[in-house]
This record gives C-alpha cells, sequence and structure tokens, in this order.
C-alpha cells in the first residue's frame, strides 16, 4: 500500500509539474493574456477537468512554489519547543532554506515568471496571494511551536520575516545572471539574505 500510494503522489507530482511548465511555455511563447485553460491542458496532454484538480485558474498554473510547509519539515520545526523570537527566526529560515534545497526551481523558469509578473497585474496579484498563503502556513507553524495565536504578532511578523528574506534571495537569485555551476541554485542567495536579515536583527 505505502509504495502504491507512493507512486500516486509521483505521478500526481509530475502531472502538477507537466501542467505548470506548459503554462509557462504558452505565456512566455503567445503572452499570457492569449492563452487559455484549454490550451494549456491540450500543451499538457490533460483534460481541462484533470486541470482544475490541480489549478484553480491559468495564474496559478504558470506560478510555482509551494503554498504551505512540508508537514514533515513543519513537524521537526514545531517539536524544537519554544524558544526565543531570534532563534526560532533562525530555524524558520534553515527550514525554507531546507525545503528550497529539496525542490529548488530553475534559474530561467523563475526569470521568466518575475518576468511576466511585471507585466500582468493579474499575475502579480496571484502570486502576491501565492506568498500570502504560504505565510500563514509558516505562522500556523511558528504559533503551533511558541504555544500562541497564528494571527498573533509574533507568529505573524516571524513568518512575514523570513518569507521576505526568501523571496529577497530568490528574486536576486532568478534576475542576475549566472557566474558559475553554483550559481544554478538559489540557495546561497536565500541563505545570504537570511544572514543580512540575521545581522540586521542581532543587537
Amino acid at each position: 500500500m505505502a509504495s502504491t500510494n507512493g507512486l500516486r503522489d509521483r505521478r500526481r507530482r509530475q502531472t502538477r509539474r507537466d501542467i505548470h511548465a506548459a503554462a509557462l511555455w504558452l505565456a512566455r511563447e503567445h503572452g499570457f493574456d492569449k492563452i487559455t485553460v484549454d490550451m494549456i491542458s491540450a500543451e499538457a496532454g490533460v483534460s481541462p477537468r484533470t486541470f482544475f484538480n490541480y489549478f484553480p485558474n491559468k495564474e496559478a498554473a504558470v506560478l510555482p512554489g509551494p503554498t504551505e510547509l512540508p508537514e514533515g519539515l513543519a513537524a521537526q520545526f514545531i517539536t524544537r519547543g519554544a524558544a526565543h523570537p531570534r532563534e526560532v527566526l533562525a530555524d524558520l529560515t534553515q527550514l525554507l532554506v531546507r525545503d528550497l534545497a529539496d525542490n529548488a526551481p530553475q534559474r530561467q523558469e523563475m526569470h521568466a515568471v518575475f518576468a511576466l509578473t511585471r507585466s500582468h497585474p493579474a499575475l502579480l496579484a496571484a502570486m502576491l496571494a501565492r506568498f500570502d498563503s504560504f505565510q500563514r502556513s509558516i505562522a500556523e507553524a511558528v504559533a503551533q511551536r511558541l504555544e500562541q495565536r497564528p494571527d498573533g504578532e509574533v507568529p505573524t511578523l516571524l513568518a512575514a520575516l523570513a518569507l521576505t528574506a526568501m523571496r529577497t534571495g530568490l528574486e536576486r537569485w532568478a534576475c542576475e545572471e549566472s557566474q558559475s555551476e553554483a550559481d544554478d541554485s538559489p540557495v546561497p542567495y536565500v541563505e545570504r539574505s537570511a544572514e543580512l536579515l540575521r545581522t540586521l536583527l542581532t543587537p
């Protein structure tokens, strides 16, 4: 049963990646405003019904990235227990870096996504909504660890700071020209943003 579930999960992840890749390619080739769900579905080799099992609209399909923390990583973070907010923030940024290392996007893909969001307000709004959803997921994990309300000031602020460091690093990585093979990973950029954040917050 476990192997069957694992295979099913891998197939679902692959289908999601295929739909996203098709949506992004079509948006770059034809312009985001001109593509439709039917076009994306045909390019990905799935039915429109299958498309809507994975994405609510074409904006969501073009945008990569998670909307919540992986359960396993979140559980590890939560079980470390209460600590000073600076320590929790450090653990949180490490958690995001680890998840990013396990699910690293491609530089050209992220560059294309950021370029599209600058040209299409609907895509920018969808990206901001994606980050907002992810931030709420992060705040929930922080709140559980600190035994506070998810909408409390500390969980909300820590989640926002950690996600800002991640987004800043990702944007710098995506928009800079690659200088070496090591630059193909966004992890060093996000780590640098997280370290700068810690430096700014250290008394």
